[in-house]
């Protein structure tokens, strides 16, 4: 079992883990594909792995399966995948929280993503936008700041749960501004979402790809992005930092790994047909639509990636206190 504080010590150890895969691959692919998801049918996680598997299955020539494997935190679904044959058959098909978060969010974990498993490419991300009810008396950044320090009882923030990537940001954002907010977790953005627009919780970080209806609809009122640079969904939403708070910017991403010591050419081979899909404009078009965008990377942009995804965020995790058993 990983415990959760050697994490930090594994992505700073980038020379421990090796694309290349020992001894020459046979003809891949040989049979199905199987894409494994740590995620429940029918969400937007599950339409973009179904959507990229029919263009897999076109490129390779190969049935592409996809297999729904929800809970521990992604630990049941990378099990099943680590229990196959590291020939790149099965593919594991998750996001920020079972890459990024979760390994040292989790006292107990029973993989370490960086050692156990080789990068493929990431695949979609959506930028987190702080929002508040459209009933709040909150319209600017510059509003929910002040009202933060004057408040006697401060303000609420809302996360999609315990160590999720809202309750981190939000937990970043108060460290940045320095007002005082307290986090309510909930299991899930949409009930977190529900009590944000009656105003039960003062405001949430949230992706575009669950807010953006909400906004539009005037449920929500959008403040700000969390990214380096403006939404295309919301263009007329700036982001923090042209708001004057700097270094607040992360949004949920999702990626494709197979098992550690899965031969170079066939993490190659997957990665060439999956940024194929990628940049297809009609899949462009098809998640542009769900608030998502298209980013893929080779594998070793993507190994540093997910480095300095558990770099940046093991730290404060663990200054949080939030842990779960």
């Amino acid at each position: 079992m990983l415990h959760r504080r050697t994490l930090l010590q594994s992505a700073l150890g980038l020379g421990s883990l090796s694309i290349g895969g020992l001894g020459s691959a046979q003809a891949f692919p040989g049979k199905p594909i199987t894409l494994v998801l740590p995620f429940s049918a029918g969400g937007i996680s599950d339409v973009m792995a179904r959507a990229l598997g029919q263009h897999l299955a076109q490129q390779l020539g190969k049935p592409v399966i996809v297999d729904n494997k929800p809970g521990a935190g992604g630990q049941i679904a990378a099990s099943a995948v680590l229990q196959q044959a590291a020939d790149g058959h099965t593919v594991y098909v998750a996001g920020t929280a079972m890459f990024a978060i979760n390994p040292t969010l989790f006292r107990k974990f029973s993989y370490d993503p960086v050692k156990d498993f080789e990068p493929v490419t990431s695949l979609l991300t959506s930028p987190l936008v702080l929002v508040v009810s459209t009933d709040s008396p909150v319209r600017t950044l510059s509003e929910l700041v002040a009202l933060s320090r004057s408040s006697k009882q401060g303000l609420t923030f809302a996360s999609q749960g315990l160590g999720s990537i809202g309750h981190l940001l939000g937990e970043l954002f108060r460290s940045k501004t320095g007002g005082s907010m307290s986090h309510v977790a909930y299991k899930g953005s949409v009930p977190a979402l529900q009590d944000v627009m009656t105003n039960r919780v003062d405001f949430m970080f949230d992706p575009t790809s669950s807010t953006e209806a909400l906004i539009r609809g005037r449920k929500l009122r959008a403040l700000a992005i969390a990214s380096t640079r403006r939404s295309p969904q919301l263009p007329d939403v700036p982001t923090l930092a042209e708001l004057g708070v700097s270094g607040v910017d992360a949004g949920v991403w999702f990626g494709a790994a197979v098992r550690s010591g899965t031969p170079a050419t066939v993490v190659q081979t997957l990665n060439r047909a999956l940024v194929a899909a990628l940049q297809d404009p009609g899949i462009q078009k098809r998640f542009e639509s769900q608030g998502m965008q298209a980013y893929p990377q080779t594998p070793e942009q993507f190994k540093q990636f997910i480095h300095s995804e558990i770099a940046r965020w093991a730290p404060l995790i663990l200054s949080s206190g939030a842990g779960i058993d």
